[in-house]
């Protein structure tokens, strides 16, 4: 490297705040130097004179460092903070309005959940999301030995899910999702990945996402198909393949139906006939929910001492959540969950790279299919199933994962602006 190259680039470095933009910015400005002095040698001067040339073109380095380090300068989305933060604290309503959970472990647990998902989602938003897209394949391995370490070593099950417990703590295949979300992400925002590959690490992950349970297996379809339409692959291609999984989910879904569990049946059934006099007759069916949603009121009941809800915490907790709140605060936090999901939607908008794009994508279709998912069934639009509301719902995993995704979206905000190139050529103009 020249003197007078070397020389610039210290000083505009030292205008620059920020490490992680004083790398982006030197190999940037590299390349513009380099592009310069291309130009200059192509005229016929000698290699020093245009290396001096592109130098004295670039600008004044102090000017061009000051202008960058406004661009560069971290950036927190406090927006999608806030929203996090208040979402994580009503997560704590549906425990305070159960008589005597304050005062046991579940408490206690809760409080320890939130703070690990805060610290996840924070240091995910410091880690540079984009030295992960070339690491697609050590994600994929990773996911996949983490499925199989679940699917020989599981020892209860949880809501028909393979789950392996160790205490308190429970593995389950939700823990693969994020592993598989950035091995797809970085897959496909390749040229060069084709649609055989796709074909076959898909249907090799969805073998061991069939043992993890339906909702698990749910989530990561959706998630991966998904992502597979924002890709670079061919649109046409894309459509014959989704089309074809999906007859193929159909078959075996056809044939799967004589072998699932009773309590399986009974959710699918009672949503379709829920006045069939079986279901009628049941402790806690579809019309049991929706007496007790309806005649919540706007203010809620505040007791549960006349009225058991089952899985008042988790499955059912936006359940519990109106029954004891009401109608008022039902509404305030689907809107504040709602929010989470438009404001990512919103800064994916902004973005120009695919990789980030994919990411986004991925990240709104995890999270909303868990939201309607949840809301859903309580409300009559889905038949019950084993699904988190995101941040509200007790559990470590469903708290993780989804300040998982969070974090994605604070990492790539905060680089949103990593972009020299309109200074750079205004200023050699």
């Amino acid at each position: 490297m020249g003197e007078q190259r070397k020389s610039f680039l210290e000083q505009v470095q030292s205008q620059i705040k920020s490490k992680e933009a004083k790398a982006f910015v030197s190999a940037e400005l590299h390349h513009h130097l380099n592009e310069v002095k291309n130009y200059w040698l192509q005229k016929g001067i000698s290699d020093d004179q245009a290396e001096e040339k592109a130098v004295t073109q670039m600008g004044n380095p102090i000017s061009i460092g000051q202008n960058l380090n406004r661009i560069h300068r971290p950036k927190v989305d406090w927006v999608t903070l806030s929203l996090f933060a208040a979402a994580l604290l009503l997560g704590f309503l549906p425990l305070l309005s159960q008589d005597g959970m304050v005062d046991n472990h579940f408490s206690t647990y809760k409080v320890v959940f939130v703070i690990l998902g805060a610290m996840l989602a924070l240091v995910m938003m410091f880690i540079d999301y984009r030295k992960l897209a070339n690491k697609g394949w050590l994600f994929y391995l990773l996911g996949t030995l983490l499925l199989l370490f679940l699917t020989k070593n599981f020892n209860t099950f949880t809501e028909g899910q393979s789950v392996f417990k160790v205490g308190p703590l429970k593995i389950e295949g939700l823990m693969a999702i994020p592993f598989f979300f950035l091995a797809w992400a970085g897959f496909f925002q390749s040229n060069r990945f084709k649609m055989w590959k796709f074909l076959l690490l898909f249907l090799l992950s969805l073998y061991f996402f069939l043992q993890c349970g339906l909702t698990t297996l749910f989530i990561y379809v959706i998630m991966t198909f998904t992502m597979i339409w924002w890709s670079k692959l061919n649109k046409k291609k894309i459509a014959i393949v989704l089309g074809s999984v999906f007859a193929l989910v159909a078959t075996w879904g056809a044939i799967g139906w004589m072998t699932v569990a009773y309590y399986q049946k009974y959710r699918v059934l009672s949503f379709l006939n829920p006045y069939n006099a079986e279901y009628l007759t049941s402790k806690f069916g579809l019309l049991e929910i929706h007496h007790l949603f309806v005649g919540a009121g706007w203010f809620g009941k505040h007791s549960f001492a006349d009225q058991f809800i089952p899985e008042a915490h988790t499955n059912f907790v936006f359940l519990s959540f109106t029954y004891y709140y009401g109608w008022l605060f039902a509404a305030i936090l689907i809107v504040v969950l709602c929010l989470v999901a438009l404001r990512i939607m919103f800064i994916a908008r902004n973005l120009n790279d695919t990789y980030s794009k994919l990411l986004l994508a991925g990240v709104v279709m995890v999270y909303t299919i868990q939201l309607v998912g949840n809301v859903g069934m309580i409300v009559g639009f889905f038949p019950m199933t084993n699904m988190s509301l995101p941040f509200i719902s007790y559990g470590l995993m469903p708290i993780l994962l989804n300040a998982f995704l969070i974090g994605i979206v604070l990492s790539i905000y905060r680089r949103k602006d990593l972009m020299v190139t309109n200074i750079l050529h205004g200023n050699q103009q």
